[in-house]
Parts: structure tokens; C-alpha cells; sequence
């Protein structure tokens, strides 16, 4: 039995677990039949404990609903390990595509291949966070057209629009800076860092809050959006940020969508690519700074 087999199975049923409230056992089963994966009841509870010691994602049973469900507080950050699986799911089939015909490139269709440049350094940054080492490498800036050394401890890695973004503090003092992959170069691991990554907690959390790379100060906040109802279901599908709450459509069949988060330069653009099928409700500051990009773009065409 191969282990991309039972690697299918892990990921659908935690899949199914995460996208139906409280399936039963004999749901989850049925559901894996579907799939041509069929396997026994006591596997599921084998899997199960794979689950939690792989990956740390607590799947428990509610004898109350008489069901299944990831329990969140206990688990890793769900919607990361998500986004990984996606990863993951997209890896496989490319990999398996290409066994079966090495002509599979020619049906897809990349947004853009420097997307992939710097993906390389993932595995070295990735240990140094684990192992909590300094590292050192050259970054390159476009603005100066020029190149530095910098010295660092890398903390998180955030992949933001398909590019991937290594989150650090500078080794000479507190700062946390933001080094997209795909512009530093001759990266090093050196020895073991004295700053520890637990110490930075509160500033990482504000990532949590925040679409792309730039959190603001002082605390997150309620933002209202006025949507139509077309655009909404593209919101469905592909939220703007993991705290979005979709309300009841109105008698203009418009929807009010509400964030919890910074409303910081991307997110400003990104409702900014909404056009004419958004309105900012609150708060008034960010109804006015949307008011006045849109009255300035406006005018370069003028």
C-alpha cells in the first residue's frame, strides 16, 4: 500500500471532519468509500492518533452532538495547517500527473514563475526557526538598488499572494523586519540565537490580524464593508482575511462583511479591487483615507 494512499486519506478525513458539523464515524467511512479509500473503524481511531502526534491537530469526539470535531484551543493553527494541506494536496497530484506523462506542464498554466524564486531557502529558514539560530545573508533592495548584509533570527515564515516572506528580528537590537525570499541570497545558519522566539508572541499575534506584511499600531478593529451580492460570492470562496463575517443581504441585495484586523495598506487595496461593488460603512477614518485614493485616481484621468 503506498503511502500516498494513506497520505489521500489523512488529508480527506481531516478535510471532512473540518468542512461538516460533527460527522459520525459511520459518515466519515461512507465518505472515504466514496473516495475509493475504504477503510476499517478501528483504523479511524489508528489515524486519528497520527493526526495528533504528526501533525497536532486534535480530532475528539462530543459524545453530546455524537460526533467528530477538530478541537482549535488544543490544536495547531487551523487555518495554517490548512493552507499547508492545500500545499501538500496540489504537490501530490503534480507528482503523480507527472509519473503518468511528463507532458502534465503543458495543461498548467503558472501566474508567474519568479513566484517560485527563493523557495530554495525554505528548508534552511525553517530549521533555523526550529533550532532558534541566528543566520546571516545579503538582501537585496530594489528601491536603493543596492545590496546588504544582515544578521537575524528568524521567527515565522508568511506566504502572502503566492510569495513567501521570512519574519525576523535584527540581531543588534528588538526590531521585527519583513525579507521577502526571493531578494536575499547566501544564506548561512549560525549558532544558536539569545533571542528567544517566545519573547516575541505579542508582536507576532498582530500577523494574525493583518492582511499581507504590514501591521499598524495600538489594536486591531471592526471594519464594515457594504458588498454586492456577486462579489460576495467571491469573498466565500476566497476570503480577504480569516476573520470575515458575511451578513444577511439587504432589500439592494447587499451584503454587510465585517473584519476584525489592522486596516492597513493591503487591505486598502485589496477593497480598493472591489471597484464599484464596495462601500466602506466604518470607521469613518478609513471611509474618508478610501474616499480620497479614489478621488486621486480619479483625477489622473482628468
Amino acid at each position: 500500500m503506498s503511502s500516498y494512499i494513506i497520505s489521500l486519506r489523512i488529508q480527506l478525513l481531516i478535510q471532512y471532519v473540518y468542512d461538516n458539523k460533527y460527522p459520525t464515524k459511520e459518515a466519515i467511512l461512507k465518505y472515504l468509500i466514496e473516495k475509493d479509500l475504504a477503510v476499517a473503524s478501528r483504523t479511524i481511531e489508528r489515524y486519528l492518533e497520527k493526526i495528533r502526534a504528526d501533525f497536532g491537530i486534535e480530532i475528539e469526539y462530543d459524545s453530546k452532538e455524537r460526533g467528530y470535531f477538530i478541537n482549535e484551543e488544543k490544536s495547531v493553527k487551523v487555518d495554517s495547517f490548512f493552507k499547508f494541506l492545500e500545499i501538500v494536496q496540489v504537490a501530490d497530484i503534480f507528482t503523480k500527473s507527472l509519473k503518468d506523462s511528463n507532458k502534465m506542464l503543458e495543461y498548467v498554466s503558472f501566474d508567474d514563475s519568479k513566484n517560485f524564486k527563493g523557495i530554495d531557502n525554505l528548508k534552511d529558514l525553517l530549521l533555523a526557526i526550529k533550532d532558534n539560530r541566528e543566520i546571516t545573508f545579503q538582501h537585496e533592495n530594489y528601491w536603493k538598488n543596492s545590496t546588504k548584509p544582515y544578521t537575524v533570527t528568524p521567527l515565522i515564515l508568511k506566504e502572502y499572494l503566492n510569495r513567501w516572506y521570512v519574519i525576523c528580528v535584527i540581531d543588534n537590537n528588538d526590531t521585527i523586519r519583513t525579507f521577502g525570499l526571493d531578494r536575499i541570497s547566501n544564506i548561512e545558519i549560525k549558532e544558536f540565537s539569545n533571542k528567544k522566539r517566545k519573547d516575541y508572541f505579542k508582536k507576532l499575534s498582530k500577523f494574525e490580524h493583518t492582511v499581507g506584511l504590514t501591521y499598524g499600531k495600538g489594536q486591531p478593529e471592526k471594519v464594515s464593508l457594504l458588498v454586492d451580492e456577486l462579489h460576495v460570492k467571491y469573498m466565500r470562496s476566497l476570503p480577504l482575511h480569516q476573520s470575515q463575517i458575511i451578513h444577511n443581504k439587504n432589500k439592494e441585495h447587499k451584503h454587510q462583511v465585517d473584519f476584525y484586523l489592522y486596516p492597513n495598506y493591503e487591505f486598502k487595496t485589496q477593497i480598493l479591487k472591489i471597484g464599484a461593488e464596495v462601500e466602506v460603512l466604518s470607521p469613518q477614518y478609513l471611509r474618508d483615507e478610501v474616499i480620497g485614493l479614489l478621488e486621486k485616481s480619479l483625477n489622473n484621468y482628468k
